[in-house]
């Protein structure tokens, strides 16, 4: 008996895989955007910046938003800062640790080892961060945009990415900083019809 269990459990596993990867498939053809779970990301990142200096809670206030905007889930963002020595006032190398939860597409491999539980459905969004309000971006920002595109946007689902600045130390020239990103992020639920 034990060696009918053997045999039927590797079919079974193959099937819900199967299975799994068909759905994950079906809903990404039907929205455009991969069906996706929320995974766990960690962010340890020092700034160093010649132009614009922060204090610890200033700088730490700037990530959270960014990380916000590019579709951090808000309800287990955790940010702390990291390496300050000062009470008040810039530091001269501020950093932050973070942890949060993004959306990563299903892949087979996930849908097989019963890691995508919960699927979730997605749609791609534009993001600006150079103008987005809760970001308080502007020209003397152009370091730490430029420092958080290489160290935090990799941990996020994008595509299109349309950076550019011409950042130089000491210097803020304006309107010399571009950045734009699409962002996977959870669809809308529709509501039952009444």
């Amino acid at each position: 008996m034990s060696r009918a269990i053997h045999l039927r459990t590797p079919v079974a596993l193959i099937l819900l895989a199967a299975l799994g990867a068909a759905g994950v498939a079906q809903a990404e053809e039907s929205s455009g955007a991969p069906a996706a779970h929320w995974v766990q990301r960690k962010l340890d990142f020092t700034y160093m910046g010649f132009t614009t200096k922060y204090s610890c809670d200033g700088l730490v206030d700037n990530v959270r938003e960014l990380l916000l905007a590019l579709g951090a889930r808000k309800k287990d963002l955790k940010i702390q800062p990291e390496g300050c020595t000062r009470f008040v006032g810039v530091e001269p190398f501020p950093g932050v640790r973070a942890t949060f939860w993004v959306l990563a597409p299903v892949t087979p491999d996930d849908a097989a080892k019963g890691g995508a539980s919960v699927v979730q459905a997605t749609q791609w969004q534009r993001v600006d961060l150079v103008r987005n309000p809760d970001f308080k971006s502007d020209q003397g920002q152009c370091e730490l945009l430029d420092q958080l595109k290489q160290k935090a946007l990799p941990l996020f689902t994008s595509r299109n990415l349309d950076f550019h600045s011409s950042c130089v130390p000491h210097e803020i020239t304006l309107g010399d900083i571009r950045f734009t990103v699409d962002v996977l992020r959870a669809a809308p639920v529709a509501s039952p019809p009444a």
